[in-house]
């Protein structure tokens, strides 16, 4: 570096001869230069956290496009128009936003301040000042390439303020520092130079400065001593260290009397420890190396006296012993025994409190900020004073005062200035108290406010280095230049000490040095070493050429350009038409180099150059721009309303430039990120939508939808509202009014964004019905409050639940219970009735009061009664638990004034009404007369009567008339002798007629019936005798529709239909009208017609459409016409019905072909199935060789391989429209058929052995059992059982037989081996008369059917109307 001049200021005294291994190497010392390392240097006088530069300020960040150059700016022209750099980041777009697979970089923390003689570390090449001030420093960046430069001393260790050596200690001082050139050190003692080479004992480490006096030394020594770094660039400072030697103490020998007192009196033991410069710890212990119980009659007060307030002759004891622990030489010490004696008195008498400590009556307490202010009263008294402690001017310091030795002591940590003032302390006990004030005052060490801190600058720079202290008293600051002190130093036309801040001006190359602050007063001292170093840089720009750039149109981009040198450079941009940049209103350059250009457009991009240069060089850089399309959102999501447990749905449609092929779109919640979890499916996200499933309350907020590129984002929001019932009120209570009166108040809770309607309050009886809450009342929803009235003798708790219009919420916690006193019932029962159950009694009955009318624990009822005559007999009165009470002997039906009154242990209740009840009635005397029927139609008849007697003959309260009748056949069935008439119906049809009538109308009757009918008149106790008989016939009616209709499928265009008469025919039949219609043709078509004769009960339909459905409807008939019809339908589709086969055959058998044969358990036409085969020696699925019929019994298995063994197998369709196989063998080509088991266990050889053992087993048994009964059984008994035997066999027989011939006569029922009927509902049921159904000639079903009928149905030919009788 040139030197033009000499320098400013000298670095101080002539450097000592290089020491082995001082200071850094110089590329490491470089290295801390330019980055700012060994900011955390020790020994600066620190006492309170640095505080950081005041002109340093943190580069905005930012960047476009993928590629973010580093967030340092470049020092740009000084002085020129503008700030420091661009605020909010180098470009307006928001940081890009984190991609699903990127993890979220912390952000950056603050740097820590730097310490004095630290460069500080910057982000980058940036200028630390406030633009034009003095003392502008810069931070020369790791990027520029430096590695020579010179570093001046930084200290990194120094010497204790106080160093306090006993006779076994070295005294060792500290002293390290960095620099470059090495550094060299120098020590002083007293402020004279102190040469260690010339006191032996006293060294100095090799490698650093650090001063090692030998203990013998110490004594002679002791003072104090400084540190002087020093290399060419300047010299640093330590603080004043000041050296101790102390003597191991030792307590000096004394006679020690034996302390004697009294009982009550107060005594003091004295300690008095020999004096250090490290107070000792006190202890109290006896000779057994115990402590002494202190409590509040016996402590130790600060300075180690043993205080008694009052002494007990218990503590009579030979041994207290004060120990001092000195922590410096690691010594303990003792005083010699104190001899306690207390001489027991009987005259001990109370006294007030007096305070022994402290013993100056106004002592001046100074207290230090940020240290520990310790107060102490110490009183004596009997009984023992209790000590309390509080300040006048204001409230003990919140978390910072604490009380100690029981109440005795208060400390007071981390003193604050505002702690000043007057603290009291009041000692009291029961005959009086003592007190005692204690003013404090606040003073303060110096501490920092602003320290000085070291730069870098450049030549012709201006240089200010603060240094601001404060303290109480006022500290003194002064400066000194590499040590010598300001005055002396030479050059004072270019330095000025302002307001505390060294200030130097026109810097040149050479004026670097190391200024100390140094700041003290009677408390203290602050020192801090602070550089200034001048350097001379060409320019280089540290940004990378050809950084690209992008960013979004109508946003703002930042170019950078970062320059450094020394001087500062200047910072020049060029459009890409290389036209100054700043000729556009929309630009805009930073002091740190950085471009800001806004609002882009889509034009305003390509490449723009920065040039930078300073007196000695330049350089430039290209940056291309490039502006993209902005991203926008479209179809923005909507805010919505939904009730609690619905799923609701959220659509934000986005658009992005193409060229970015990063983007994404994230939703949030109140800020949130969302996403699917694998446990929850709370959140769904495809697409363009945000699906929430089951909304609670607690997803109620603000959503957010934000469409991001790695240039800009944008975002739309929507609120959730979630609805739903209220929630619980809060804080019930019940607030006393009265005897009886309460008032319930309660906060409301959670509307749940739906205002509250009402309020309901609900009640718990504790005594009678205990866990039940029953509804109260309800009050409007803006009134938290209700006033109730209560039962008395009841313990009583409420809760209150809200309502709004989504239903009622959860209720409440229960209240407190409250119970009230017994009182009288305030009501009666009410239902009171008198009536008797016995001719000669009287029933008096009630209504019970509910537990919660009873006003106490137990209710009675006092029951008055008397006979309602016209001269009114007296009340006869009878006090009960409950109904009833039975009144005996009274006439019969006669009338009774009744009157039922509430009564308890409290009171009765008010006067009860009267009513009027009769005894018990007997059964009517009297019976209808005149009874009449008059014939209305066919179902329906008017009987008549009248009731004659004396009204006493009722014998009671008419209730009304019964009308009896019974149905005695149909008219004419005497005549017919193919049916004997029936015994008339036991229990006979009961008409009702409530009152006083004279008549009803009877409905509901069969026509052409005969019945026969009586009317009796019905009391309370009973139906009296009845009338005359008398006897009537229905005329005739329609008939009722036949009894059944079966359709059964018997060829594929055939039907056949078989019904039964009717059950009711309620007249002659005259014959039957089939109506059918095919169900897929017009409603609207008339349907086809045909009539038979009554004794026709089947017929068959031919021509009729191939697999086509129809609807059938019967109607039987009489002479005044047609009764309701029976509907069926049928049809002409075989149904999926497995046929059930009755043998399986194999017929012709050739190289590849067999032929199968079987034959039909039941007759069961044309049903399909399907013939499948599959190889017994070939892995291959089942193959489906073609469908057969089984009216057919016949099937041609072909395409075989000669010589091969297959199974065979019958797959068919079940009623569910399964297909499933129903029959399965195995066959070979060549003839040998190999039958399979039939499929069930029946057929296993295993099965088979156990049912034989069984059978053998119940064998065995019936020989034993056989022969053991045959021993004394007579010939006589063997010949009873043989008669007992032989009819019962013959009458089971006889019914069989008939079973046989019922089974025989209805065996045309069902063609359906499987049950179920094919083409119709209901199965062909059977063909009676000589009518013959003819089937097709297909040959599946050829033949007749007829069958012989019983007398109920009818012969199969023609029959006239009387020859079969009418079913009932």
């Amino acid at each position: 570096m040139r030197v033009d001049k000499g320098p400013l200021f000298p670095p101080g005294p002539p450097p000592l001869p290089p020491r082995g291994g001082l200071g850094l190497p110089r590329r490491r010392a470089l290295s801390r230069v330019l980055t700012g390392e060994g900011r955390g240097a020790l020994g600066q006088g620190d006492r309170f956290p640095h505080q950081p530069l005041s002109r340093q300020r943190a580069h905005p960040r930012g960047g476009e496009g993928r590629r973010w150059p580093p967030h340092n700016g470049a020092g740009g022209g000084r002085g020129g128009p503008g700030c420091l750099g661009p605020p909010g980041g180098v470009t307006r777009l928001p940081p890009p936003p984190r991609l699903p697979s990127q993890p979220v970089s912390p952000p950056r923390a603050p740097l820590p301040p730097a310490p004095a003689m630290a460069l500080p570390r910057g982000l980058g090449l940036l200028l630390l000042l406030v633009l034009g001030g003095p003392g502008a420093a810069i931070t020369i960046p790791p990027e520029y390439g430096l590695h020579e430069l010179l570093q001046p001393p930084e200290l990194t260790e120094q010497p204790p303020e106080q160093l306090v050596v006993f006779p076994s200690d070295d005294v060792v001082l500290k002293c390290a520092a960095t620099g470059n050139p090495p550094v060299q050190y120098r020590w002083t003692r007293e402020d004279q130079p102190f040469v260690p080479e010339e006191h032996p004992g006293v060294t100095v480490t090799p490698g650093v400065g650090t001063l090692v006096i030998n203990a013998s030394l110490a004594g002679r020594l002791q003072g104090r001593y400084r540190c002087f770094a020093a290399n060419a660039l300047g010299t640093a400072l330590s603080l004043e260290a000041r050296v101790i030697a102390e003597n191991t103490p030792q307590w000096p020998k004394e006679k020690v009397m034996p302390v004697e007192v009294e009982e009550g009196d107060p005594v003091v033991l004295p300690c008095d420890p020999p004096k250090s410069a490290v107070p000792p710890k006190i202890y109290w212990l006896n000779s057994r190396i115990v402590h002494i119980a202190q409590d509040a009659r016996v402590s130790m007060g600060q300075d180690g006296f043993l205080y008694f307030a009052n002494v007990l002759v218990g503590d009579s004891h030979p041994d207290y012993i004060c120990h001092a622990h000195y922590l410096g030489p690691r010594t303990i010490i003792q005083k010699e025994p104190l001899d306690l004696r207390v001489a027991p008195s009987n005259s001990v008498q109370s006294r007030r409190p007096q305070l022994v400590v402290p013993r100056d009556p106004h002592p001046p307490h100074v207290a230090l900020r940020g240290g520990t202010l310790v107060l102490e009263c110490i009183a004596e008294g009997l009984p023992t004073p209790a000590v309390r402690w509080q300040r006048l001017n204001g409230p003990l310091p919140r978390g910072r005062a604490s009380l100690e030795n029981f109440n005795k002591t208060l400390r007071l940590r981390a003193v604050e200035e505002a702690d000043d003032g007057e603290y009291e302390c009041v000692a009291e006990n029961s005959q009086g108290q003592a007190r005692h004030s204690h003013l404090v005052t606040v003073e303060a060490a110096p501490y920092w406010v602003r320290r000085p801190q070291s730069g870098v600058f450049g030549p012709g720079e201006t240089a200010r280095l603060d240094c601001l202290v404060e303290g109480k008293p006022r500290p003194r600051v002064t400066w000194r230049l590499n040590g010598v002190p300001i005055e002396e130093a030479p050059g004072a036309s270019r330095r000025a000490v302002r307001e505390g801040a060294l200030v130097l001006s026109r810097l040149e190359p050479n004026d670097t040095l190391v200024a100390q602050c140094e700041a003290h007063n009677r408390h203290g001292r602050l020192l801090a070493n602070a550089f200034i170093y001048v350097v001379e840089l060409p320019v280089k720009i540290l940004t990378p050429d050809e950084t690209p750039y992008a960013v979004v149109e109508n946003q703002t981009v930042f170019l950078h350009c970062r320059a450094f040198g020394a001087p500062a450079p200047t910072v020049e941009w060029l459009t890409p038409g290389l036209e100054p940049a700043l000729q556009d209103d929309r630009a805009f350059v930073f002091t740190n180099g950085t471009l800001r250009l806004g609002p882009a457009a889509r034009g305003d991009g390509g490449p723009f150059t920065c040039r930078a240069h300073n007196a000695h060089s330049n350089a430039s850089v290209v940056a291309h721009l490039d502006v993209k399309a902005a991203t926008r959102i479209e179809v923005p999501p909507q805010s919505m309303t939904a009730k609690k447990g619905e799923t609701v749905t959220f659509r934000c449609v986005a658009t992005f430039d193409p060229g970015l092929a990063s983007h994404g779109l994230e939703w949030r919640r109140d800020g949130r990120l969302l996403g699917e979890t694998a446990d929850s499916d709370k959140y769904s996200l495809t697409g363009d939508t945000l699906t929430v499933a089951g909304v609670d309350y607690a997803d109620e907020g603000t959503f957010s939808c934000r469409a991001w590129t790695l240039l800009d984002a944008v975002e739309a929001k929507a609120r959730l509202r979630v609805v739903g019932r209220p929630g619980p009120v809060r804080e019930l209570q019940v607030l006393d009014e009265g005897e009886r009166q309460v008032q319930l108040r309660w906060t409301p809770g959670d509307e749940h964004n739906s205002p509250v309607e009402k309020f309901v309050v609900e009640e718990e009886e504790g005594i009678f019905t205990p866990g039940r809450f029953v509804e109260r009342l309800t009050v409007p929803g803006d009134q938290p409050w209700a006033d109730l009235t209560l039962s008395p003798y009841g313990r009583y708790r409420f809760r209150v639940l809200a309502a709004n219009a989504y239903g009622r919420g959860e209720p409440s916690a229960p209240s407190a219970p409250i119970s009230t006193p017994p009182a009288a019932p305030e009501r009666n029962p009410g239902g009171v009735k008198g009536e008797g159950n016995e001719t000669n009694n009287l029933v008096i009955t009630w209504q019970p009061l509910a537990p919660g009318e009873w006003n106490a624990a137990e209710v009675r009822y006092r029951v008055q009664w008397r006979a309602l005559e016209t001269a009114l007999g007296r009340w006869h009165e009878e006090t009960v638990g409950g109904p009833p009470v039975v009144v005996g002997g009274t006439p019969t039906f006669s009338p009774y004034e009744i009157r039922v009154q509430a009564v308890n242990d409290a009171g009765k209740g008010p006067e009860p009404p009267v009513i009027v009840g009769y005894s018990g009635e007997d059964l009517p005397l009297v019976y209808p007369e005149n009874v009449g029927v008059e014939i209305l139609n066919s179902t329906s008849v008017r009987v008549r009567w009248s009731l004659a007697g004396a009204p006493r003959d009722l014998r009671g309260r008419l209730r009304g008339f019964r009308v009896l009748y019974w149905r005695e056949g149909w008219v004419g069935e005497r005549a017919r002798r193919q049916a004997p008439p029936g015994p008339p119906a036991a229990h006979p049809g009961v008409l009702t007629v409530p009152g006083e009538a004279s008549g009803v109308l009877l409905g509901g009757l069969r026509p052409w019936s005969r019945y026969r009918l009586q009317v009796v008149v019905f009391n309370g106790r009973g139906e009296g005798p009845p009338s005359d008989e008398i006897r009537f016939d229905t005329p005739e009616g329609v008939p009722g529709p036949p009894e059944e209709l079966h359709v059964e499928r018997v060829g594929e265009t055939t039907l056949a239909l078989e019904w039964k008469r009717p059950r009711h025919p309620n007249g002659i039949l005259t014959g039957f009208l089939l109506q059918y219609r095919q169900v897929n043709q017009t409603e609207g078509g008339l349907p086809y017609e045909i009539s038979f004769p009554a004794g026709t009960l089947n017929t068959t339909l031919g021509r009729l459409a191939p697999r086509g459905r129809y609807r059938f409807a019967l109607r039987a008939l009489t002479r005044l016409g047609p009764g309701p019809a029976l509907l069926r339908q049928g049809s002409l589709l075989p149904e999926p019905v497995l046929p059930v086969l009755g043998s399986v055959e194999v017929g012709e058998v050739g190289e590849d072909f067999t032929v199968l044969h079987w034959t039909l358990a039941h007759p069961q036409a044309n049903i399909e199935f399907e013939v499948q085969y599959m190889s017994k020696t070939m892995e291959e699925p089942w193959r489906t060789s073609g469908r057969a019929n089984s009216s057919l019994g016949l099937y041609r298995l072909g395409d075989l391989r000669p010589g091969t063994s297959y199974r065979v197998q019958f797959v068919g369709r079940n009623h569910s429209g399964e297909r499933v196989p129903f029959w399965e063998s195995e066959v070979q080509t060549n003839g040998t058929l190999v039958p399979s088991p039939a499929g069930g266990f029946a057929t296993e050889g295993w099965f088979i052995g156990f049912v034989s053992a069984v059978v053998l087993l119940l064998l065995l048994l019936l020989i034993l059992c056989f022969i053991k009964r045959s021993k004394g059984v007579k010939d006589k008994e063997d010949t009873q059982v043989d008669s007992e035997a032989r009819p019962m066999k013959d009458e089971t027989f006889g019914e069989y037989s008939d079973g046989e011939e019922k089974a025989s006569g209805s065996s045309g029922r069902s063609l359906g081996a499987a049950g179920a009927a094919l083409g119709s509902d209901d199965s062909l049921a059977g063909y009676g008369g000589s009518a013959d159904v003819q089937f097709n000639e297909d040959g599946s079903f050829i033949g007749q059917y007829s069958g012989t009928r019983g007398t109920a149905a009818g012969s199969s030919g023609p029959a006239s109307p009387s020859a079969a009788p009418p079913l009932d």
